[in-house]
């Protein structure tokens, strides 16, 4: 049962990772756009949306690498993509049409052409967890060394490119 702790954990990682990754650069500016379509936030706060859910997801894949806060950090996931799964629908309502894609993988279109689905998967997957044994870090030694040294290099890069893109960064004015 701790090996599939530890894969899905590693998977939970990647997701959050992939998500995270995904909006920087010169991506943030396009996701801030995209927490603008759902017009639930006034336009002075969109940066700070968007910088929480990249923080909210950058935490989350450490958390899930470090296999940390065992219960607590499932129950985090779960509450963020019913989240985003919510707001989904209420994009759906205000544009009055079927589309509910995102933005929230970038430009991966597999992974946003069916939001609702893949969020309820991961629901899914991150409330599963929840009934596992928190991992053994003693019985897997070797793969949580080289796992933090991949996150550590993999962390600074994250970081120096978020700092590189709000440096290059102007703000972008949107009319809601």
């Amino acid at each position: 049962m701790h090996v599939l702790a530890y894969g899905t954990d590693m998977l939970l990682a990647a997701m959050f990772f992939l998500a995270a990754f995904s909006k920087l650069g010169a991506f943030f500016a396009d996701f801030r756009l995209s927490i603008a379509a759902y017009r639930v936030l006034p336009r002075q706060l969109l940066s700070l949306a968007a910088g929480s859910v990249l923080a909210a997801e950058f935490a989350l894949c450490l958390l899930y690498g470090f296999g940390l806060l065992h219960v607590w950090k499932d129950l985090f996931a779960v509450l963020l993509f019913a989240g985003f799964t919510i707001m989904l629908f209420r994009k759906r309502r205000l544009q009055e049409s079927d589309d509910t894609s995102c933005s929230c993988f970038g430009k991966i279109e597999v992974l946003n052409k069916y939001p609702v689905v893949r969020n309820v998967i991961l629901m899914l997957l991150a409330g599963g967890r929840m009934a596992l044994p928190d991992r053994v870090p003693a019985d897997m030694d070797a793969a949580v060394l080289s796992l933090t040294g991949l996150t550590i290099i993999v962390s600074g890069t994250m970081l120096w490119e978020l700092y590189s893109s709000l440096k290059r960064s102007k703000e972008i004015t949107i009319d809601l």
